[in-house]
């Protein structure tokens, strides 16, 4: 790897508070309580959650899979399309926020990937990294248009439906994409130099003091990878979980600790040996 893996996700976090690339973000309630001393969080030991009420999808195509480049640039975004919510009077929340989330995805994203594909160059698809300044106005407007893509029986790239529908279901499957969805990964390949892109195109988290014995969130995300330069999709996952704390420790941080289990298993599966189900 060309770049140490603490300065990467250092670098997405403060990328991400600047730049629109992030996609939609919403925080909700407006009111800022990022400077409050977290009374709840408690002060030792570690966050132990319950999983409850899961759904998944997850997605290889096998073709893709079989051709991966080791050694290829893979082109990294942020969330394009983050939601984080909590109630007004949430006290352990202090620290929580789109921005918050997305920099802790990213710390899971790239120590995984790292581990799955060492050889492989990752480049964060901001300005100043793999974007030249120059491209801030084409940029400002990628998370849009890509996400108003239709995928799945026509539907947006957003839209959660299709993979809610397909509860419990892991699969193989080389997806013909709409030419309109493979002529931008095309686009974006040659115009940045690179084979692969990640996208994680949703997340949504939603804080509820009232869940465990500290508090716990609900997790909703989908997580895709694309072979930018043929136009196809590599592997896609759709992860929605209830996590209650266990312990007397709030969920102030590493809310996606819960999905580097479920998002190791898409990179580790022997796709050749996989019974659709």
């Amino acid at each position: 790897m060309k770049k140490n893996r603490s300065s990467f996700t250092a670098l997405l976090f403060a990328s991400t508070l600047f730049v629109a690339c992030a996609g939609s973000r919403d925080s909700a309630p407006e009111n800022d309580m990022t400077d409050a001393p977290c009374t709840e969080c408690g002060t030792q030991g570690e966050i132990e959650l319950k999983i409850t009420d899961e759904k998944f999808y997850r997605e290889w195509n096998p073709v893709a899979f079989d051709r991966i480049d080791s050694s290829a640039v893979v082109g990294v975004f942020p969330s394009l399309k983050v939601t984080a919510s909590r109630p007004e009077d949430c006290k352990m929340c202090h620290s929580f926020s789109a921005d918050a989330l997305d920099f802790d995805l990213a710390r899971v994203e790239d120590s995984l990937f790292a581990k799955a594909f060492p050889k492989m160059q990752r480049d964060l698809m901001i300005v100043g990294m793999r974007v030249p300044d120059a491209d801030s106005s084409y940029i400002d407007k990628l998370s849009s248009v890509i996400l108003s893509e239709k995928f799945v029986e026509g539907k947006r790239l957003d839209d959660v439906s299709p993979w809610e529908e397909r509860d419990g279901v892991e699969q193989t499957l080389a997806r013909q994409l709409p030419f309109e969805l493979s002529n931008l990964l095309n686009g974006i390949a040659s115009r940045y130099g690179i084979r692969y892109l990640t996208i994680p195109l949703v997340l949504n988290v939603s804080m509820d003091p009232d869940l465990g014995k500290k508090g716990g969130f609900t997790w909703q995300i989908i997580w895709s990878m694309w072979d930018a330069r043929y136009g196809e999709l590599v592997l896609l996952t759709y992860s929605k979980f209830t996590a209650s704390t266990t312990s007397r420790v709030a969920p102030e941080k590493e809310w996606a600790t819960p999905f580097a289990s479920r998002l190791w298993k898409m990179f580790n599966t022997d796709v050749k040996h996989l019974e659709n189900h």
